[in-house]
């Protein structure tokens, strides 16, 4: 015996989850997280503002959802790098790499959407500002782990590990920031070299010099 189905009420979803999110991305990314509205995206994606309400609840929802997706892209690849087993100068350098890559060849925009969002938290809705915190916290716990993997095998300087992972986020969020305003991919690792290279000076980095 067939059973009949019951149509669901409502208009049909027609909005793409997943293009909505990628082309918001690339505009808070290129353009700054808090001057798109969601009639930009609208306008860019072709869809309904009460379709992208009824998908993210508002556009504290809509940029929640882009920042779980930029740390997929942008900031997993950075913890990688902590997590992999090599030395401390190796991981330093595989940092400046990730860092000062020539994003023109990549086709991504300058600088780092978590740090401009962090910038901006107080103009953010709650679930972002959440988030926010969260991929900070995660971040510094990874920076914390490595620094103290770095300690047990005599690699790393006399530095407290918890200011020792504030200053890599500080010059992270510098580097990003100096890329940003447009500063050469090479001036900018120079300056990650001369700072994050202190790091790997064990006992010498406290020395002074005539």
């Amino acid at each position: 015996m067939n059973e009949k189905t019951t149509p669901k009420r409502g208009r049909p979803k027609t909005l793409d989850r997943d293009q909505v999110v990628q082309v918001a991305l690339m505009q808070y990314w290129s353009k700054g997280p808090t001057v798109v509205s969601i009639s930009d995206i609208c306008g860019l994606t072709g869809t309904s503002k009460p379709g992208v309400y009824r998908e993210f609840g508002n556009d504290d929802g809509l940029k929640a959802s882009v920042l779980e997706t930029y740390h997929r892209l942008a900031i997993q690849p950075l913890i990688d790098i902590l997590e992999k087993d090599q030395s401390t100068t190796v991981t330093i350098n595989a940092l400046i790499d990730f860092m000062t890559q020539d994003r023109t060849e990549l086709n991504i925009p300058q600088g780092c959407l978590f740090v401009m969002m962090r910038a901006h938290a107080q103009q953010l809705g709650p679930s972002t500002c959440n988030k926010l915190q969260e991929a900070r916290r995660n971040l510094l716990d990874t920076y914390e782990a490595w620094v103290m993997r770095s300690k047990s095998r005599g690699e790393f300087a006399d530095i407290p590990t918890d200011i020792a992972a504030l200053f890599i986020d500080i010059q992270h969020g510098g580097a990003m920031r100096m890329q940003r305003e447009g500063a050469a991919n090479d001036t900018i690792a120079s300056v990650l070299r001369s700072a994050l290279g202190v790091l790997a000076m064990g006992k010498r980095a406290g020395a002074r010099t005539n």
